[in-house]
């Protein structure tokens, strides 16, 4: 199998998708789609904040850094497309952002205006 060079626009480009995908989960999309964490539960199941492995105050320092100034309103845990993740809603400017944060390790995954 013959290798082929990268150009210096293709490496720079690979170099720079993971900080891209990053800057995806804090800027606020219309509809964050399905959501991919790190603790699997089943649709609809009882979760409870033992399943998780981060807490409450780590997710709400998360979604702050996320979308910074504003005030976080609520935090709960919940199910979402089979993971276990806080969905937090905060409010900047008169403008309400919901931040999905995985419950697994506290990354935030989603960053959508509601």
């Amino acid at each position: 199998m013959k290798t082929l060079p990268l150009t210096a626009a293709a490496a720079l480009t690979f170099a720079l998708a993971p900080a891209a995908s990053a800057q995806t989960a804090t800027t606020p999309v219309a509809d964050c789609g399905p959501v991919t964490g790190t603790l699997r539960v089943a649709d609809d199941a009882r979760v409870t904040p033992d399943m998780a492995r981060v807490s409450e105050d780590d997710v709400r320092a998360a979604a702050l850094r996320a979308v910074p100034g504003a005030t976080v309103t609520d935090v709960d845990l919940d199910e979402e497309d089979g993971y276990l993740v806080y969905e937090a809603d905060l409010w900047r400017d008169g403008v309400e952002f919901d931040v999905t944060v995985d419950a697994g390790t506290g990354q935030v995954l989603c960053t959508e205006l509601d």
